[in-house]
């Protein structure tokens, strides 16, 4: 199964392919107290999905859904893509093949995939490049302490505390567009790969 790169990072893929033995679904429900004097409840549900895969090499399988809608019953025969990165131990499934059925169902979105695996991850780069903008209008402003008494006083602190927003802004903002795209080159390549396992 083809790997995916990105920036160095190489994300591994593989399946688990064989039949469903069992399938039970349910829901745990979590109440919190809030307010002043815990006055107010705030009660949430979530639900959750649990099903056993005997692979094709007879090794069973206990997988965990959560809020994940998935038509299974007992005996059908699926292909789960799973992905992880090569330098970490933890991976996610990615989606889910019914050979049966012959539907495919996403268990982990591009966004999901790309936020678990942490392939875009904040570097503080431009938090480095604010605070040199920063530095850099205050030091070009500020006049000669030579005929100034005070000259700290008349430094452009304004246009200093701008220069550093935008450019944190800059940065944040073309984060989020790398962090988007590599999403949804992710999605594609798992799309890729499921098309290939429905083919078979």
């Amino acid at each position: 199964m083809d790997n995916f790169g990105y920036r160095g990072k190489q994300v591994e893929f593989w399946q688990v392919q064989g039949e469903v033995l069992d399938t039970d679904r349910y829901s745990e429900t979590h109440v919190q107290s809030q307010g002043i004097n815990n006055r107010y409840l705030r009660v949430s549900q979530r639900k959750y999905h649990d099903f056993w895969v005997r692979d094709d090499e007879g090794r069973e399988h206990s997988i965990q859904l959560e809020e994940v809608n998935v038509p299974l019953r007992p005996k059908q025969r699926i292909t789960l893509v799973c992905a992880k990165r090569q330098d970490k131990k933890e991976g996610l499934i990615c989606s889910l093949v019914n050979h049966s059925t012959g539907q495919k169902h996403e268990i982990s979105s591009g966004r999901t995939i790309e936020n678990r695996l942490n392939l875009e991850h904040v570097t503080g780069k431009t938090l480095v490049l604010a605070l040199v903008a920063f530095a850099l209008v205050v030091y070009f402003t500020k006049p000669s302490s030579e005929y100034f008494a005070y000259p700290w006083r008349m430094v452009e602190w304004k246009w200093a505390f701008v220069a550093s927003v935008s450019i944190l802004i800059l940065g944040v903002w073309r984060k989020l567009l790398r962090k988007a795209r590599v999403a949804e080159k992710i999605k594609m390549h798992v799309n890729n790969i499921v098309t290939s396992i429905l083919k078979c």
